[in-house]
């Protein structure tokens, strides 16, 4: 047994070491891959039920935004209005 045995024999156990470790990486590598996959299929289901429920939110509260605009837009004018006559009440004095 000379020292080229030993050579030999350490570049072996260094492939198959090597070999094993590419092995396991890859395997972890795809177990990575397919949680990821998986994880993202559910976020895009959640977004697409999420896009559905606003737009129907959208959809069915349009009608009252209009409303409470109507609303909003008489109060504010009797409020001008108010103003109006608080400012001439205050210079006829």
């Amino acid at each position: 047994m000379g020292i080229e045995w030993f050579r030999d024999l350490s570049i072996t156990i260094l492939a198959f070491t090597t070999t094993l470790l590419l092995i396991f990486i890859a395997l972890l590598v795809y177990s990575l891959y397919r949680t990821a996959k998986s994880t993202l299929l559910l976020v895009q289901a959640a977004t697409k039920i999420m896009s559905d429920t606003v737009a129907q939110i959208q959809k069915d509260i349009k009608p009252l935004l209009s409303l409470l605009d109507l609303i909003q837009g008489v109060f504010r004018g009797f409020q001008s209005i108010g103003k109006i006559f608080k400012k001439e009440s205050k210079e006829g004095g």
